[in-house]
């Protein structure tokens, strides 16, 4: 937030524009040799007078009709000499009210995983906080919380939802709740359980076989679709979740910008994804056997059609894995690729199209659509995926011939 210095008076503070700011009056607010600084802070809906006094802060009242400039000066002149001694104004808007309100602000930006942590947000918060005044949470709300959800769950997963209302009421103590927050520590900190990380196995490029051939046997269509593009392209889960018929050009899959990453927006890059023969034939016969025509089209739902939750995705992936006497995480299979890429001596990068894994120069100056790089391109994708080809043609479009 900028600040400025402006003489203060109604008329200067009305004239100032809705735009974040901080603003100073150059007249000091004194009382002998005790003195303050009269400041306003300008927000997206507000304007508020701050006093900064005695290594203080304090939040006076909102410029308004009835209370203006020689109201703040006065009640500003009572603190600094000693004739007030000030009760900052707090809000008390819910925890539940302010987070849907971040929430939504998150979505309306593109913020990716929005869906994920709304959803651990509101399904595991207990009430008891959710419905209380922001400023009013404490510790011990918390701490109770905390022992009650590791009655019925995980350490590991406790740390994964800690995080969500620690975002929240850091942004709230932002934005939305400045004022009620400011001289608060937040309660949701460092509330993390201490848990020993478990190293996942990463599989071989002969497991790749075994797992396709799981996934085909588990006969849970979505799911073995979804493996297959996944070992071939290295997409990430949450990208074949939005992934439409649109997305399906010719030889490539091609994908809007920002639909990963937010830095995709502001660089103006885009996912670009070649498949050989194979692979679009394996491609186009899911699109025919659910009959995927319109263009907006997702290309994976459920029976309800809509999006498939991660949740539910990976509670069928493990019992795959279990039936066919696997261990192996969804996730790790990206990490196959990346490695039998490197050790092939290939840049991965240009199969899975993520081209801001590039350094910030090459990100803004490369033609994305030049032939040369659209070579680079075509040869990563056709290396790899005539490999997995090879490996796994015998079961290829199992379960999608008409």
């Amino acid at each position: 937030m900028s600040r400025n210095t402006l003489v203060f008076t109604d008329a200067n503070i009305d004239a100032l524009p809705q735009v974040e700011k901080m603003y100073s009056n150059p007249d000091a607010i004194r009382f002998g040799q005790y003195k303050g600084k009269l400041k306003m802070r300008v927000g997206r809906e507000t304007k508020t007078f701050v006093l900064h006094y005695d290594g203080q802060r304090h939040t006076l009242g909102n410029f308004c009709p009835s209370y203006g400039v020689s109201n703040a000066i006065a009640e500003a002149y009572e603190i600094v000499s000693g004739q007030l001694h000030y009760k900052p104004r707090i809000q008390s808007d819910t925890f539940e009210k302010l987070s849907a309100i971040i929430f939504d602000e998150k979505e309306a930006k593109g913020r990716v995983a929005v869906d994920q942590s709304r959803r651990k947000f509101y399904r595991n918060v207990p009430d008891y906080i959710l419905k209380k005044p922001v400023h009013k949470i404490c510790r011990e709300d918390v701490v109770l919380w905390r022992r009650e959800f590791l009655g019925r769950s995980t350490a590991g997963y406790w740390n994964k939802v800690i995080e969500v209302p620690n975002m929240i009421w850091n942004e709230c103590a932002r934005t939305h709740a400045f004022t009620a927050l400011e001289n608060k520590t937040n309660p949701f900190s460092n509330m993390k359980e201490e848990v020993a990380k478990r190293i996942y196995p990463i599989p071989s490029f002969t497991d790749l076989k075994y797992i396709w051939r799981a996934v085909n046997e588990h006969q849970v269509d979505y799911v073995a679709m979804m493996t297959k593009l996944k070992i071939l392209t290295g997409m990430h889960y949450s990208e074949m979740c939005k992934l439409q018929k649109r997305h399906i050009q010719g030889d490539w899959i091609i994908f809007d910008v920002g639909q990963h990453k937010i830095s995709n927006i502001r660089n103006q890059v885009r996912h670009k994804i070649f498949m050989i023969q194979p692979v679009k034939e394996l491609v186009n016969a899911w699109c025919k056997v659910n009959d995927i025509r319109d263009s907006e089209q997702p290309l994976f739902v459920n029976s309800l059609f809509t999006i498939i939750d991660h949740r539910t995705f990976n509670g069928v992936w493990k019992r795959a894995m279990r039936k066919a006497d696997l261990d192996f995480r969804f996730d790790r299979l990206r990490h196959t690729l990346i490695t039998q890429m490197i050790q092939d001596d290939i840049p991965s990068k240009y199969l899975t199209g993520h081209c801001y894994l590039e350094n910030t120069q090459t990100k803004h100056y490369t033609d994305w659509d030049s032939d040369a790089v659209k070579s680079k391109f075509i040869s990563s994708a056709t290396h790899w995926q005539n490999k997995v080809y090879a490996l796994v043609k015998d079961q290829w479009l199992y379960g999608l011939r008409n």
